[in-house]
Protein backbone atom coordinates (compact mmCIF):
# COMPACT_ATOMS: atom_id res chain seq x y z
CA UNK A 1 0.00 0.00 0.00
CA UNK A 2 1.79 3.65 -1.07
CA UNK A 3 -0.06 6.52 0.58
CA UNK A 4 -0.07 10.17 -0.79
CA UNK A 5 0.52 12.88 2.00
CA UNK A 6 -0.40 16.82 1.58
CA UNK A 7 0.29 18.58 4.39
CA UNK A 8 0.31 15.72 6.63
CA UNK A 9 -2.85 14.82 5.92
CA UNK A 10 -3.82 11.19 3.75
CA UNK A 11 -5.04 12.41 0.51
CA UNK A 12 -4.14 9.49 -1.64
CA UNK A 13 -3.31 5.45 -1.86
CA UNK A 14 -3.54 2.68 -3.64
CA UNK A 15 -3.18 -0.91 -2.55
CA UNK A 16 -0.93 -3.13 -5.19
CA UNK A 17 0.50 -6.59 -5.31
CA UNK A 18 1.82 -9.02 -7.66
CA UNK A 19 2.56 -12.98 -8.51
CA UNK A 20 5.71 -12.31 -9.91
CA UNK A 21 4.62 -11.45 -13.30
CA UNK A 22 1.35 -9.80 -13.16
CA UNK A 23 0.66 -6.56 -11.35
CA UNK A 24 -2.65 -5.57 -9.85
CA UNK A 25 -4.15 -2.24 -8.96
CA UNK A 26 -6.95 -3.50 -6.35
CA UNK A 27 -8.01 0.08 -5.32
CA UNK A 28 -6.99 3.50 -5.43
CA UNK A 29 -8.82 6.54 -3.60
CA UNK A 30 -8.64 10.20 -3.19
CA UNK A 31 -10.05 12.25 -0.81
CA UNK A 32 -13.09 14.07 -2.11
CA UNK A 33 -12.43 17.17 -1.30
CA UNK A 34 -8.98 16.86 -2.85
CA UNK A 35 -10.05 15.72 -6.21
CA UNK A 36 -9.28 17.09 -9.88
CA UNK A 37 -5.54 18.16 -8.76
CA UNK A 38 -4.17 15.12 -10.43
CA UNK A 39 -3.47 13.08 -7.26
CA UNK A 40 -4.87 10.18 -8.74
CA UNK A 41 -2.94 9.87 -11.70
CA UNK A 42 -0.16 10.77 -9.52
CA UNK A 43 -0.85 7.56 -7.22
CA UNK A 44 -1.79 5.15 -10.35
CA UNK A 45 1.44 6.11 -11.17
CA UNK A 46 3.36 5.08 -8.26
CA UNK A 47 1.52 1.77 -7.81
CA UNK A 48 2.84 1.22 -11.33
CA UNK A 49 6.72 2.50 -10.31
CA UNK A 50 6.16 0.02 -7.93
CA UNK A 51 5.11 -2.99 -9.52
CA UNK A 52 8.16 -2.02 -12.03
CA UNK A 53 10.74 -2.31 -9.48
CA UNK A 54 9.39 -5.74 -8.11
CA UNK A 55 9.49 -7.15 -12.32
CA UNK A 56 5.94 -6.61 -13.05
CA UNK A 57 5.33 -5.97 -16.93
CA UNK A 58 1.72 -4.99 -16.91
CA UNK A 59 -1.02 -4.19 -14.21
CA UNK A 60 -4.50 -5.18 -14.33
CA UNK A 61 -7.42 -3.93 -12.26
CA UNK A 62 -11.45 -4.65 -12.43
CA UNK A 63 -13.97 -2.41 -12.61
CA UNK A 64 -17.89 -2.44 -12.56
CA UNK A 65 -18.93 -2.15 -16.01
CA UNK A 66 -21.04 0.43 -14.85
CA UNK A 67 -18.86 2.44 -14.02
CA UNK A 68 -18.05 5.23 -16.22
CA UNK A 69 -16.65 7.90 -14.33
CA UNK A 70 -13.79 5.42 -13.15
CA UNK A 71 -13.62 3.58 -16.49
CA UNK A 72 -12.80 7.02 -18.15
CA UNK A 73 -10.28 7.83 -15.27
CA UNK A 74 -8.54 4.78 -16.13
CA UNK A 75 -8.77 4.91 -19.74
CA UNK A 76 -7.08 8.58 -19.12
CA UNK A 77 -3.86 7.05 -17.75
CA UNK A 78 -3.72 4.50 -20.00
CA UNK A 79 -5.93 1.29 -19.48
CA UNK A 80 -7.57 0.00 -21.97
CA UNK A 81 -11.15 -2.37 -21.53
CA UNK A 82 -10.08 -6.24 -22.01
CA UNK A 83 -12.18 -9.06 -22.95
CA UNK A 84 -12.05 -11.21 -19.88
CA UNK A 85 -14.30 -13.71 -17.83
CA UNK A 86 -14.68 -12.86 -13.99
CA UNK A 87 -15.48 -15.83 -12.12
CA UNK A 88 -16.71 -16.37 -8.16
CA UNK A 89 -18.12 -18.46 -5.67
CA UNK A 90 -19.43 -17.95 -2.22
CA UNK A 91 -17.37 -19.84 0.19
CA UNK A 92 -20.24 -18.34 3.10
CA UNK A 93 -23.13 -20.89 1.79
CA UNK A 94 -24.67 -18.25 0.74
CA UNK A 95 -26.01 -18.74 -2.60
CA UNK A 96 -28.25 -16.58 -5.36
CA UNK A 97 -25.69 -13.59 -4.89
CA UNK A 98 -24.13 -12.83 -8.17
CA UNK A 99 -24.57 -9.43 -9.28
CA UNK A 100 -24.23 -8.26 -5.93
CA UNK A 101 -20.93 -6.47 -5.71
CA UNK A 102 -17.88 -8.07 -4.32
Amino acid sequence: MLAGRLDGRLVASVMAGHDGHRGWLYYVAVDPTCRQQGLGTDIVTAGEDWLRRHGVRKVLLMIRETNTAVKAFYEKVGYQAVPRVVMEKWVSGETGHTNEPA
